[in-house]
């Protein structure tokens, strides 16, 4: 486990509840819990288990039912988790510049700038699967990374520039349902808002639809609707923007290239996840805790108009 720098060692004690002295034990009292679940095989590294720890604020019972779902979700999307290794395919995604992260710190309170720019692919070539994939496994690696995004969290800007009607043909409704759980049950790494920048009024209504089914379920993150970058500058200060949205704080290049090196230093990471995932006629009881979101077989293929 890497030291915090003192500021964000503060704000883990007092936000995360992130005690140095019992680390230790909650780190062996959630490997016994993991050796004892028949049906779960889960990684077990220290970063990995202290990125979900950090995630749930060090509640044991949280981060347990988080480490779950996270592997629930690699055995029952298939869709996306085959896709889920460092190929070539994902690299040319992130050479793309679909998903990148600006250097941190970048805001007063220590928080990360995470970018999306979906209409930056050739709907012909990407699907959203190959897309979501990919951001999946971005956002793991800075969760694992990135101690200001792990310990303070990110603020997304999901720019919607140059979307056109072949991206928006392949989302739905259900599509930002399967989102929103990952974000919210799976991912190690917080979201604190999600500004969406220049949507096109092809997706005005979903993103309303989306919204709404955050605010029934109480689900987090914040979605702000931001229709220019002088109006986004009301909530991200300019200057921690990459010189390419106005700002000071990089090139998109570098950001990719930065990626680039992360992505291919974990390839043995994502190739050994074939190893984990959970047997769920070895789970105890009745309970499939994966229907309400996935159905009965585990697919989410539905959740797609291809």
């Amino acid at each position: 486990m890497r030291p915090l720098p003192p500021k964000l060692a503060e704000i883990a004690r007092e936000a995360l509840n992130e005690t140095p002295e019992r680390i230790k034990q909650d780190l062996i009292i959630l490997r016994t819990w993991i050796y004892q679940q028949r049906y779960l095989n889960a990684r077990t590294s220290t970063d990995f288990l202290i990125s979900q720890l950090r995630r749930c604020k060090y509640s044991l019972e949280e981060t347990k039912k988080r480490i779950d779902d996270f592997f629930i979700f690699i055995t029952k999307c298939p869709e996306i988790t085959a896709k889920r290794r460092v190929s070539e395919k994902i690299l040319a995604v992130n050479r793309m510049g679909l998903q990148y992260f600006p250097e941190c710190p970048s805001f007063n309170d220590q928080s990360a700038i995470m970018i999306t720019r979906f209409g930056g692919c050739c709907a012909k070539s990407y699907h959203i699967r190959d897309i979501l994939a990919y951001n999946t496994m971005a956002m793991e690696l800075i969760a694992l990374e990135n101690d200001n995004a792990a310990v303070v969290g990110v603020s997304e800007i999901l720019d919607l520039s140059n979307m056109n009607i072949e991206h928006t043909s392949q989302l739905s409704a259900d599509g930002f349902r399967f989102w929103c759980h990952w974000v919210n049950n799976c991912s190690p790494l917080r979201t604190n808002a999600v500004y969406c920048l220049n949507p096109p009024k092809e997706l005005l209504n979903l993103l309303a639809v989306y919204k709404r089914l955050c605010l029934r379920k109480e689900m987090f993150p914040p979605w702000i609707v931001v229709r220019s970058l002088e109006e986004l500058y009301q909530y991200i200060p300019q200057d921690c923007l990459p010189e390419e949205y106005g700002g000071k704080n990089g090139h998109i290049r570098e950001c990719i290239e930065y990626m680039d090196e992360l992505l291919k230093s974990y390839r043995n990471y994502f190739d050994d996840e074939k190893n984990y995932g959970t047997i769920e006629e070895l789970r105890h009881g009745d309970g499939r805790p994966y229907e309400t979101e996935f159905g009965a077989d585990g697919s989410f293929r539905k959740l797609f108009i291809d």
